[in-house]
């Protein structure tokens, strides 16, 4: 399923439409700073080559989901997209390194060029092969987030320090690297303008099947007339492989998702299901039944009351049913267990 979510935002984001609407409705409010005309594709591989302490080459390598260069008024920027179905607990280190290594690379190309063209003037410009004169591109990651529970990872570095109370007043010295985090609970669709906005209002929804529906019907004639990509995307974040039977034959190089609304109703009726069955499984939970006991008073199998109760005790004492649903749900196994 990962491979196929990554696979599905991948192609999404080839359409340079698609991708300069990822980073005007995310990152500027709606505001068209990219423009698809402007993009020029850079390659995902990054390479980086280094001697150790002794002495002996190093090369890293490291691969981003889509890279493009955007061009200005005789200046350009990169910007850059990694995508993430789980959250990560080392992503501010691993953006880091992509963008580090990518003015690295910038660093590099210069000195190159300066011994190409043999213009040193001083050591100083010899040994850093970077002149005073000479300007880095800027570089912009965005953190593409579609898991199906909310990002608790660390948003910046600092997250990740734990910084001794005696060292406290180091904390203004060291230098931080901030993620630019665009999941749906922070997507405001109407920022949008291609079809991200359909994808993070039905991602704002997952889970809730009669909303979708009624999303859906509210917006019927757009959904009449979905693109390829745009289905493969919400076929793949939503896990609604039972859609594809909607239209894939019809040839019109586009979907009718509104025939996918009795799987959507079903859906909802499912869900509900699940959350009464969480509910009262948690009411077993606090009386202190085993999950044996349990699962023979709710006519359940054990399995399934003894994953439900593994899921409970993570939002304990809350014991929120919507978060531990979302949670069961992004399990590999538990739907197998239903």
């Amino acid at each position: 399923m990962k491979k196929e979510k990554d696979s599905a935002v991948k192609r999404f984001l080839e359409n340079p439409a698609h991708f300069c609407d990822l980073f005007n409705g995310s990152l500027f409010g709606g505001k068209q700073v990219l423009k698809a005309g402007s993009l020029e594709s850079l390659p995902g591989e990054a390479i980086v080559s280094f001697a150790d302490k002794d002495g002996r080459k190093v090369t890293v390598k490291r691969y981003r989901d889509a890279v493009r260069k955007a061009c200005g008024n005789a200046l350009y920027a990169i910007f850059a997209v990694e995508g993430q179905d789980k959250a990560h607990y080392a992503m501010p280190v691993r953006e880091m390194l992509y963008d580090a290594m990518s003015y690295t690379s910038q660093v590099e190309q210069a000195a190159l060029r300066h011994r190409e063209n043999g213009d040193y003037q001083n050591s100083a410009q010899f040994l850093s092969g970077f002149f005073p004169e000479d300007r880095l591109v800027p570089v912009v990651t965005l953190c593409l987030y579609y898991g199906t529970t909310p990002w608790d990872g660390p948003m910046e570095l600092l997250d990740m320090m734990d910084i001794p109370e005696e060292f406290e007043d180091m904390r203004p010295y060291l230098s931080n690297y901030r993620l630019n985090l665009i999941q749906p609970e922070n997507a405001e669709p109407d920022n949008f303008r291609t079809d991200w906005k359909l994808i993070f209002s039905l991602l704002k929804m997952a889970g809730d099947g009669t909303g979708m529906k009624e999303y859906i019907q509210e917006n019927s004639e757009v959904f009449r007339h979905i693109p390829p990509d745009t289905y493969d995307m919400l076929k793949a974040l939503l896990h609604a492989d039972r859609w594809w039977k909607a239209d894939a034959d019809s040839g019109k190089g586009e979907t009718d998702m509104c025939k996918a609304l009795e799987e959507i109703e079903e859906m909802a009726k499912q869900e509900g299901e699940i959350l009464l069955l969480i509910k009262l499984a948690c009411r077993k939970l606090v009386k202190g039944k085993s999950p044996e006991e349990a699962a023979e008073e709710l006519e359940e199998s054990v399995e399934t009351i003894r994953k439900i109760y593994q899921a409970v005790e993570e939002f304990a004492p809350d014991y929120d049913n919507v978060q531990i649903y979302h949670r069961l749900k992004s399990g590999n196994d538990f739907s197998s267990a239903l």
